[in-house]
């Protein structure tokens, strides 16, 4: 468990304490929906990617250069998923960190993301060199 995780439920707990000393079963209730709600729009938000990500192929996007510029460390995954529209291709070993997926473009151009803890902390993209055939490409 980490320290975000943490800070948010002893949050969530004074914030239902606090409801319910100041205003009784009214407050905990009123207090205790909206934090259903706000956990409801988050599952709204996952389903919705995790939809539109099982539409495509894993690993495709569709210009491998826009979806580069997109990207800034410290997203979430699932902010990553979002912009590629599809699921990328895991490249390091199951369940070990730090996790490494790759996304291809159908020119082959290619965008590798490295997070940690759920977290973008470095990206690249790797251009494709086509090898000139014939007269050298003059």
């Amino acid at each position: 468990m980490n320290w975000r995780t943490l800070a948010l439920t002893l949050g969530l707990a004074a914030l239902l304490y606090g409801s319910f000393r100041a205003f009784g079963w009214w407050g905990f209730s009123l207090v205790s929906s909206g934090i259903i709600f706000w956990l409801l729009q988050h599952v709204t938000r996952l389903m919705k990617t995790m939809e539109s990500a099982a539409e495509r192929p894993m690993g495709t996007l569709d210009n491998a250069v826009m979806f580069h510029a997109q990207l800034h460390p410290g997203q979430r995954l699932l902010t990553v998923i979002g912009l590629a529209r599809s699921l990328g291709q895991l490249q390091s070993a199951h369940n070990q960190q730090p996790e490494i997926f790759v996304w291809q473009d159908p020119a082959n151009d290619k965008v590798e993301c490295e997070f940690e803890q759920g977290r973008l902390v470095r990206y690249e993209l790797k251009r494709h060199t086509a090898a000139s055939e014939g007269d050298g490409g003059t």
